[in-house]
């Protein structure tokens, strides 16, 4: 399967360049860099951060689920199909949404996601609250939809005792 975390990052960002174009990106990875951020998590979230500024919080949030959705279906295609339940739960692993995944035939869960303790919750926001949540719920729809056979996925709610979100396909 090779190194997931550059092969996502990678994407990320060559997908980010289709949304906003070459200089912001590179702008973004200068701001990164000033800030010596490494992590992939930290990275998702200063990206979304980032996003919110130059497109607001509308605009963030409908590119960052378009840009997880088109990252899921590069991971999809650049690999074979029995792999893709794999990609799915270490990419979100990777980027910070999920220590484990739950899927059951319509839906979803992540667990563990270390966003909401960590960032979201200290800010007084909800889930999908903060246009970081957009990018994995993105991540998310874009494989429940090839494994599910749905038009899309919606979030469903957090169990914030267990620390589990839950998203549920939807078929029109």
């Amino acid at each position: 399967m090779g190194n997931l975390t550059e092969e996502l990052l990678e994407d990320l960002y060559r997908r980010l360049a289709d949304i906003l174009g070459e200089k912001m990106v590179r702008l973004f990875k200068r701001k990164i860099s000033q800030k010596q951020i490494t992590r992939v998590p930290q990275i998702i979230f200063a990206v979304a951060g980032e996003m919110e500024k130059t497109l607001g919080r509308m605009g963030a949030y409908a590119s960052l689920r378009e840009l997880g959705r088109s990252v899921a279906r590069d991971l999809m295609a650049q690999h074979p199909k029995e792999e893709w339940e794999k990609i799915f739960e270490e990419g979100l692993a990777i980027m910070g949404f999920a220590k484990g995944v739950q899927r059951e035939p319509n839906r979803a869960c992540i667990c563990s996601c270390i966003f909401y303790p960590q960032f979201l919750s200290k800010k007084g926001l909800q889930p999908t609250e903060h246009p970081v949540c957009w990018i994995g719920w993105g991540f998310i729809e874009g494989f429940m939809k090839e494994f599910t056979g749905a038009t899309g996925v919606r979030f469903a709610g957090r169990d914030f005792e267990n620390e589990r979100c839950w998203f549920e396909v939807v078929n029109y």
